[in-house]
């Protein structure tokens, strides 16, 4: 899953893409991917939030191109508004294509259950944040778990376990709601993690995160090592049935 952000201010390579051109050379470089994932709103904590209908403003020029592709779309985003237009769109236009909700918000509410029950094209990724509500989803830091090592594991369990189905995706969420060690012990335990919810849908998503640059003392400006440490990390990952790997350089892996 090749990550594209349309967004100034994202952490990784906010303001790269600003035209369609721009979209169109990154998508030649990854080559062949399975899916897209676009997003249009930066959740990094230091970032202010967006409203929905800027969120609409930023992805809608680049939507022909999404449309499209031969690969499945996921939108990354916490906002019903921008998934409910996106979803009469697919329906409308009879677009091929699986559309995935890839939803940081971490609420698998009736929105969530509304977007899967309008078509089996429709996927969700159901992802681990502890902000209590949407509108805080951004603030996500804000709110920790105070356990560790296997009591944190199942916990993060007891999270996931309720809300298996068919069309979604469970993703950790590394990075949100995560110390530096939750996070390596997510990686160091998650198979372990896999069996104890009994689901084969996994997404896991930790290219150019702090924690990845701490580890391995490294910047954002050091990104061919860093992207080069983030594929021996998934390497030595024990893993078992569908796991989708969101990163910024697909054609790495």
């Amino acid at each position: 899953m090749g990550v594209m952000n349309f967004t100034p201010d994202s952490f990784s390579d906010g303001g790269e893409l600003k035209l369609l051109s721009h979209l169109q050379a990154r998508m030649k470089a990854f080559g062949a991917i399975d899916a897209l994932d676009a997003g249009a709103e930066s959740t990094a904590p230091m970032n202010a939030p967006i409203t929905a209908d800027e969120e609409w403003r930023r992805l809608e020029s680049f939507l022909p191109i999404l449309k499209s592709l031969p690969c499945a779309i996921s939108i990354d985003s916490y906002h019903p508004e921008t998934m409910e237009r996106l979803a009469q769109l697919w329906l409308q236009e009879k677009i091929g294509v699986k559309l995935f909700w890839n939803d940081v918000s971490g609420k698998f509410d009736h929105f969530a259950k509304s977007f899967l029950a309008l078509s089996d094209q429709f996927h969700y990724v159901f992802c681990h944040n502890r902000a209590p509500t949407r509108e805080l989803t951004g603030k996500h830091m804000e709110f920790l778990s105070p356990l560790e090592g296997d009591d944190f594991l199942a916990d993060l369990a007891s999270y996931f376990s309720p809300h298996a189905h068919p069309r979604v995706i469970f993703d950790p969420c590394l990075g949100f709601s995560k110390t530096f060690d939750q996070n390596w012990y997510i990686l160091d335990h998650f198979r372990e993690l896999q069996e104890a919810t009994r689901h084969d849908r996994w997404l896991l998503g930790f290219s150019r995160k702090s924690f990845l640059r701490k580890r391995f003392n490294l910047t954002l400006n050091d990104r061919e090592e860093l992207d080069r440490m983030h594929g021996e990390v998934l390497s030595s990952i024990p893993m078992m049935g569908e796991v989708w790997i969101r990163t910024h350089r697909p054609e790495l892996l």
